[in-house]
């Protein structure tokens, strides 16, 4: 009878899923050998076609991510089967979800009351969705709109936007943005290069920040973050400028140095090689055999330290050659060329003339100054000039010339060059010092001229002056008008020779009238001056005679005056009545109650009777002598 009607022992009759078609009369009937009974059932069907319940058209927003559901309850008579239509067309239904290949999918759930139920909303999800209830009398259905909330991302934006990192360190750049979806962050790299990932160097963080470890130069430039989502873009930009120092080797600001190291066989020498830069410099040193030694190494023989030093171990004569040590990081790289020579036997510095030393030289001539030295190893050279400035072997300006034998070479010397030049040597034995001073030749300038004669008083000291500068001091002649030569400072009767080259001459008479020469000389040349003196004498002449006749009292004092001209100085002298004399060139002038003044004038204190007489008064000098007479009557 089919799967839908079945017949029970006891005579039911059950029919499952009623249709419309089971309507009618059911007739059912009981039969045995004895007979037959029979009763007949009318049977009639109630149908309701399919309805969805509380139906109504509405819209219904869900956030980004969040899970959502929706009723769709139906009634009718077959019950009603519930299917949902989505937005891209798919309709599911109990036996089917939301892929298109039949599999079940977590993310729509329909249940059997006919809800639906969808995982973690996206972008897709948002759309109509049709609720349809299906029976045989007919089809009910209930639109639902589903709107998607997302917001757009946006990066908290803060004013830094400029990073400035030392070479090597490491440079965070903060990208941290908020959206509906949570945006996807990626950078743009100055390559032009995309990061969504962290790699070797670069490290994305939760947040979207991005960490470049050990900035190199290349590192430099705009980095952009990009925010992502559904909703949109957001975008921050960086200006990342890497600072880089280049190597600098031992404090010498070169990026390559020569210099010449000695070591004594069998010895251990180290070879500082110090770098400093931004970043720390990597540093490297090549052997003579072309064998690449990287800081720290340690062997036999030969270390590297950490700090660049090289230690090389009981040297033997075949390390006489070339070690180079390299400095490299990303501003660059600088080399030092040590030249090593091995020496058999170490000598302090010596020099050949150990004496200090004065030179003097010409001006404008090139003038060499001789430091020559003997050690082992080698001597450095280095100079000291005048003016405490040092000048090492080897170098050369517009001035001066240091040469490699120890020379020190002055181009052009004038007076601004003279002074102490002090010569050093120094080995890893010992250090010693010579100095050199340098006179620059001046040819003597006579500084007095006199105008017209020098005019000198017969009997009195003449001085002419002949003061005279140049390099080296000059020294003074004097030749006198008779031709004799005074050469050096002496003291020669009348003639006196002062060290500053004053003639002075004593007691001068008109024989000393005449020329004078002086005549200044050192090596640079000689100057001469010629000075004509003039010896201005004459004899006495009394200007200032007493009266011939005086008469006076006893005891009054009287006056006699006898004021004579002359040159030189005539000298006076009195001739008393008693024949007695006094003279104004001894050194007791008086005589009783005479006294007599140095001019000359006869002081009478007390005159008596016996003073009465003839007085005679005399002015003489070497040219002649002139004499008046008074007669003094005491009354």
């Amino acid at each position: 009878m089919g799967s839908r009607i079945r017949v029970y022992p006891n005579g039911s009759l059950v029919i499952e899923a009623v249709t419309e078609k089971d309507a009618g009369d059911y007739l059912c009937v009981a039969r045995n050998k004895i007979g037959d009974d029979l009763i007949l059932m009318k049977v009639s069907i109630t149908m309701k076609p399919a309805k969805i319940d509380q139906k109504q058209y509405f819209k219904k927003s869900v956030p980004y991510g969040k899970d959502f559901r929706v009723d769709c309850k139906a009634s009718g008579s077959p019950a009603p089967e519930i299917s949902w239509s989505l937005p891209d067309g798919t309709v599911i239904n109990n036996a089917m979800l939301a892929d298109d290949s039949g599999h079940r999918s977590r993310r729509y759930v329909l249940f059997g009351n006919g809800t639906l139920y969808l995982n973690k909303v996206g972008v897709t999800e948002g759309g109509d969705y049709t609720c349809y209830a299906q029976n045989t009398l007919g089809r009910d259905e209930m639109k639902i709109h589903i709107t998607v909330i997302m917001a757009a991302p946006q990066i908290k934006h803060n004013y830094k936007t400029y990073i400035k990192v030392k070479a090597g360190d490491t440079a965070l750049l903060d990208c941290e943005a908020v959206g509906e979806p949570k945006p996807k962050i990626f950078w743009l790299l100055p390559s032009s290069d995309m990061i969504s990932s962290s790699t070797d160097r670069h490290f994305l963080h939760a947040n979207g920040s991005l960490s470049v470890s050990q900035v190199k130069l290349l590192d430099a430039g705009e980095y952009m973050c990009v925010a992502r989502n559904p909703g949109g873009d957001d975008t921050k930009l960086y200006k990342l400028d890497v600072v880089a120092k280049p190597p600098i080797i031992n404090g010498l600001y070169a990026n390559k140095t020569i210099m010449k190291v000695t070591a004594v066989r069998h010895s251990k020498k180290q070879i500082d090689c110090r770098a400093e830069g931004t970043p720390p410099p990597q540093i490297m040193w090549i052997m003579p055999d072309n064998i690449f030694l990287t800081a720290p190494y340690y062997g036999s023989r030969i270390v590297v330290h950490k700090n660049g030093t090289l230690e090389i171990r009981n040297i033997r004569p075949s390390d006489t050659a070339d070690f180079i040590c390299v400095a490299r990081n990303d501003g660059g790289e600088s080399m030092l060329v040590v030249q090593l020579e091995v020496s058999e036997m170490l000598r302090r510095p010596m020099f050949k003339n150990p004496f200090n030393e004065k030179i003097i030289a010409k001006p404008g001539k090139t003038t060499t100054l001789n430091c020559s030295v003997d050690g082992n190893p080698p001597p450095d050279i280095s100079w000291m000039l005048p003016n405490g400035t040092w000048f090492s072997s080897g170098i050369k300006s517009s001035q001066f010339l240091t040469g490699s034998s120890g020379t020190l070479t002055i181009y052009n010397p004038d007076r601004d060059k003279a002074g102490k030049y002090r010569c050093a040597a120094r080995n890893q034995v010992g250090y010693i010092e010579k100095l050199i001073i340098l006179e620059v030749g001046q040819k003597p300038t006579i500084l007095i001229h006199p105008t017209g004669p020098v005019k000198g008083i017969s009997g009195e000291s003449l001085s002419l002056h002949c003061l005279s500068d140049g390099s080296p001091k000059p020294k003074t002649a004097w030749t006198l008008p008779g031709g004799h030569m005074l050469d050096r400072p002496q003291i020669n009767r009348r003639y006196i020779l002062l060290e500053n080259g004053t003639l002075v001459i004593r007691e001068a008479t008109i024989h000393d009238r005449g020329t004078y020469m002086c005549k200044a000389h050192n090596n640079a040349g000689d100057s001469s001056v010629t000075v004509p003196v003039v010896i201005v004498a004459y004899p006495p002449r009394i200007t200032n005679r007493p009266p011939q006749t005086i008469h006076t009292m006893p005891g009054a004092a009287v006056q006699l005056h006898c004021i004579a001209l002359g040159i030189p100085k005539p000298e006076i002298t009195w001739e008393l009545p008693d024949h007695s004399v006094l003279s104004t060139g001894q050194q007791g002038r008086a005589s009783g109650s005479q006294l007599l003044h140095p001019h000359g004038t006869l002081l009478i204190q007390n005159p008596r009777p016996s003073d009465s007489g003839a007085y005679k008064c005399t002015a003489k000098n070497h040219l002649g002598s002139d004499f008046t007479v008074t007669y003094l009557h005491v009354i």
